[in-house]
């Protein structure tokens, strides 16, 4: 996973996604509320990896990413599912602008950004037609990770932190299964903004990997990323922002992994990962399951640990996955049949 920190990654790579056989490219957005009782995720998606498309590509069958564009929105109450969207829409309902600022249309819904504020706004009906309609504003405290520059080649994964520190407000309005009554939430908290390019399959290339980030006091955030190679080794990034500016990033990480659990699926993980390296001592413990698959796992974290021997703690969110499951044939079939198309 190559971590790329220069600005002009945000925007979408309309030409080489166009360009490259199994190209993908997702924004992810999550957040988790200041009282601790509300979780949420939104995933924009052109090419997505987690629909049929992923298995066509690993088959090595021609498709255009532009033919699996994908909206994904979860909102986790108390640690458990709470209500769930993720449609996909063809190229007529899709702009995606090549150019600053990032602009991403998706039918009626829409993810834009204006300065150090990401904008999103959306409105949908599930497989159940449940109605969602969404006001969310991610502020970062600057306009975005302004480290690094742009890779000479693209690699094969990119994952760009864009806004690791953001204060989120809005309002989500549910609708009941036939729309005659409404759930109103307010919702304000701490949450994370990153965006991922690459090719697929995943499986080539990596065998699986965690990511955590951890809101911590005083604007900072913890993130881990922990990836397992085809070639065997482990891979780990380990990196440290203040109100959004990077100040650590160690890659001569020591990671232990422990506590083993199981999903219902079989999937085997790691609950706990504790990692050191240029005075920081981290211990993430993955709580709650908020979503579960033979492949993937989201999962509400906790950390504690020094830095420089000061006390460091923060909550988050966390995942696991392990890209092998998603070659399957039943794991494309399961995954279409959550996908609405729009």
């Amino acid at each position: 996973m190559h971590v790329a920190l220069d600005p002009s990654e945000e925007i979408p790579h309309v030409e080489w996604l166009h360009a490259t056989p199994g190209a993908y490219e997702w924004w992810y957005f999550d957040a988790v509320s200041d009282s601790r009782e509300y979780a949420l995720t939104v995933i924009w998606f052109l090419g997505n990896p987690f629909s049929p498309y992923h298995r066509a590509a690993a088959l090595g069958r021609p498709a255009d990413p532009f033919d699996h564009n994908g909206l994904f929105f979860a909102l986790y109450r108390h640690g458990r599912l709470h209500a769930y969207h993720f449609s996909r829409f063809p190229i007529p309902l899709v702009n995606a602008a090549p150019t600053p600022p990032l602009c991403l249309q998706f039918g009626p819904s829409s993810l834009t950004q204006e300065a150090s504020e990401y904008r999103l706004r959306l409105t949908d009906v599930n497989a159940n037609r449940r109605s969602l309609r969404a006001s969310l504003d991610f502020t970062a405290p600057i306009a975005t990770c302004t480290h690094g520059e742009a890779p000479e080649a693209a690699p094969r994964h990119l994952w760009h932190p864009a806004a690791p520190s953001c204060r989120v407000a809005g309002r989500i309005a549910l609708g009941s299964a036939m729309n005659h009554e409404t759930e109103e939430i307010a919702f304000t908290g701490d949450g994370y903004h990153d965006h991922n390019r690459g090719v697929l399959p995943f499986a080539a290339d990596i065998r699986e990997w965690y990511w955590a980030r951890a809101a911590l006091p005083n604007g900072g955030t913890l993130v881990i990323y922990h990836t397992r190679l085809t070639t065997g080794g482990w891979n780990t990034d380990l990196m440290l922002f203040e109100h959004g500016v990077l100040k650590r990033h160690v890659i001569d990480v020591r990671c232990r992994l422990g506590h083993w659990r199981m999903n219902a699926f079989g999937l085997a993980y790691a609950s706990s990962l504790i990692v050191e390296g240029e005075g920081i001592r981290a211990n993430v413990r993955f709580r709650e399951r908020l979503d579960s698959a033979p492949f993937y796992l989201r999962m509400l974290c906790d950390v504690e640990g020094e830095l420089k021997g000061a006390a460091l703690a923060g909550h988050g969110i966390g995942e696991y996955l392990k890209p092998r499951g998603m070659d399957w044939a039943l794991t494309a079939s399961a995954m279409k049949a959550r996908i609405v198309e729009q």
